[in-house]
């Protein structure tokens, strides 16, 4: 496959005080800005140079942008293709970090049985949704810990969910919750692709975030879902708890060592560390922007290329978050709701539905509670609200 390559340009030294995303780059997706320019008529191999060279764009966003576009060849935009998310917000323990997960499961189990039925019902009217509006099912992503629920539970969500042809994705935080009988029943309902909330391999990283176990753990766990099989996104931070740039590269080594099929990269602000949203400190702004620019250079090298970008809030210092695959195998789930171009159904606490209408550029949107207690009480007004959302 053919790569961009950065015009060759006198050296220049670089201002990381600078926000490196300008004019309407500074959204929640950059990557519009770029598929527009190609729209209006821009051959993608030209794309480089319109945006470098005449627009004056940041040299290395440019080419992260181009890239990605690249990446995404194969994206195309079907209103009849909808994405299917199920939030299961149950966990081993309460972590800082996580926003899907807001019960600790030892401390939850008579809430469980309520919140489990009220969830079926919710799947049982988006089925119906489903089958009415002829929708086909591109991707189906289980949020939150669909793992720490039991053999029969999962089996019974998952056989009314679980679509043959879709790329199917399962989201997990705690290695504990892994055992060889649940990945085997993920199996069998064609579920293809584990998700993995690595956050950073520094043990003491993540005592801080409240997560009670060791990379020897992780390391078992991952080796399990390997020897099934399993496409692999790891899910990591950079400059978590202000780790630097050292421990941020030895995070993507050990991930590629390990052989993940997509390596995310997120910021420290908004979800990760709810202390620390907004980042004042100039010198702290320079050393993430460096070490992001250094996180691209290197996946580059090691042949993971961009499938998908977003922003934080541009107030908290404008970084950008970065999906990396290798062999362009980008995770379908994350690309089209980044990129918002397909309907969104969701089920569960804080599961976000999404109507899209490509040809008329229309997107209507709304999030279920994130609190279980409402979702439970108020399944029947959820239910109303989602018939006719979809009607």
């Amino acid at each position: 496959m053919t790569r961009f390559r950065i015009p060759r340009t006198p050296a220049l030294r670089k201002d990381y005080t600078k926000c490196p995303w300008i004019g309407e780059t500074r959204t929640e997706r950059p990557t519009e800005v770029a598929r527009q320019f190609i729209r209006d008529g821009i051959k993608p191999d030209k794309l480089l140079d319109k945006m470098f060279l005449e627009m004056h764009y940041d040299r290395q966003k440019s080419d992260l942008l181009c890239q990605t576009i690249k990446e995404q060849g194969h994206i195309v935009k079907n209103d009849n293709e909808v994405i299917l998310t199920i939030n299961i917000p149950f966990c081993v323990s309460r972590c800082f970090n996580c926003k899907r997960v807001m019960c600790q499961i030892n401390k939850s189990m008579d809430i469980l049985p309520y919140y489990y039925e009220a969830l079926l019902k919710e799947i049982n009217l988006t089925r119906e949704i489903i089958q009415k509006n002829c929708y086909i099912v591109k991707a189906v992503c289980y949020t939150g810990n669909l793992l720490a629920l039991d053999l029969a539970q999962m089996e019974r969500i998952l056989s009314i969910t679980a679509y043959s042809f879709s790329q199917t994705c399962v989201e997990v935080g705690h290695p504990s919750l892994i055992t060889l009988e649940k990945l085997q029943l993920l199996k069998k309902y064609n579920v293809n692709r584990i998700i993995l909330n690595a956050l950073t391999f520094n043990m003491s990283t993540l005592r801080k975030l409240c997560r009670k176990y060791d990379f020897k753990d992780f390391y078992a766990s991952y080796r399990l879902i390997a020897s099934l099989g399993f496409e692999t996104n790891i899910r990591l931070v950079a400059g978590l708890f202000d780790e630097h740039q050292l421990q941020l590269k030895r995070n993507l080594q050990i991930a590629i060592e390990l052989g993940a099929t997509n390596i995310d990269i997120s910021v420290r602000s908004c979800p990760y560390n709810m202390e620390e949203l907004a980042i004042s400190d100039e010198t702290k702004i320079v050393e993430l922007r460096k070490m992001l620019e250094f996180v691209y250079k290197f996946m580059i090298e090691k042949k993971y290329f961009p499938y998908c970008v977003y922003l934080t809030e541009i107030e908290k210092g404008c970084f950008e978050n970065v999906g990396y695959t290798i062999n362009g195998k980008g995770c379908v789930y994350l690309t089209d709701k980044i990129e918002q171009i397909s309907t969104t159904l969701g089920c569960g606490t804080s599961a976000e539905n999404m109507r899209v209408k490509n040809l008329h550029n229309e997107k209507t949107f709304y999030c279920n509670t994130y609190d279980v207690g409402q979702y439970i009480l108020g399944i029947d007004e959820y239910l109303d609200k989602k018939k006719k959302f979809f009607t």
